[in-house]
């Protein structure tokens, strides 16, 4: 009597069934294209490391070439640590927030700035003690690095 009642019920509801049980077997795969993006952000953040690092020493040359007698300037920085960006996550995922138009972007918790371990400083002006002077003091507040951990050098003629 009931296995005849299982079979009307099977009867009548096996594509129903069989629907909900794909439905639910899709939920529980995992999602190939967020696996991959989280592949890729590594690559993408060493990219945007490279990029600051390199961004950094043309704003610094930018402004140490206006110092006078300074003349053409190369800079060179080296990195303890390169900038990080820690999000908020509420345990696996990282909290997402539309900005609107169909954009989405990580909250932020905190940003941390790189911490330089070095500097070489190359220009027209590097063998006058006061160009040397104004330099250092520069690169010293731009860097936070100490006098003794930047070098200031005179360019070579004809040097590029």
């Amino acid at each position: 009597m009931k296995q005849s009642k299982l079979l009307q019920v099977w009867d009548r509801y096996k594509f129903a069934l069989l629907i909900l049980l794909v439905g639910v077997a899709l939920l529980l795969l995992p999602d190939r294209d967020a696996k991959a993006s989280e592949r890729s952000e590594p690559a993408a953040e060493t990219v945007s490391a490279q990029q600051e690092a390199e961004a950094a020493e043309a704003r610094l040359a930018s402004i140490l070439s206006e110092i006078e007698g300074a003349g053409r300037v190369r800079v060179l920085l080296s990195f303890r640590t390169s900038a990080e960006t820690e999000y908020v996550s509420d345990g696996d995922e990282t909290v997402i927030v539309s900005t609107g138009s169909g954009r989405q972007s990580a909250v932020t918790r905190r940003t941390i700035y790189p911490q330089y371990q070095g500097a070489v400083i190359v220009c027209d002006g590097g063998d006058s003690p006061q160009v040397r002077l104004n330099i250092l003091q520069a690169v010293s507040q731009f860097t936070g690095l100490g006098t003794d951990q930047i070098s200031v050098l005179k360019l070579r003629a004809g040097a590029q």
